[in-house]
């Protein structure tokens, strides 16, 4: 087998690197620049809504209407008569 030579480390102009991570802060910074308001709209949305919940009534938020008739048979009981048997799987 052959032993694997530890890897030498590149050259790296510290001007270079300087200049890399100047150009990376400034990429990053016109990014959250550029999303901040789409953030704060969502982030404002997110505020009313919670509010909204907060301050809202039982009935200002049903799933689902009353019923408007009673119901003629019990939940349990199905209007397509009763289910079949399942085959077994072996």
């Amino acid at each position: 087998m052959t032993e694997e030579q530890p890897a030498t480390p590149p050259d790296i102009d510290p001007e270079q690197l300087r200049a890399a991570v100047e150009q990376l802060g400034k990429a990053l910074r016109a990014w959250a620049e550029a999303v901040a308001p789409a953030v704060r709209a969502i982030t404002q949305a997110f505020a009313e809504a919670a509010e909204a919940a907060r301050t809202a009534r039982q009935d200002d938020y049903a799933l689902a209407p009353p019923p408007v008739a009673p119901r003629d048979r019990p939940a349990w009981q199905s209007p397509y008569g009763p289910a079949r048997p399942r085959r077994r799987q072996h």
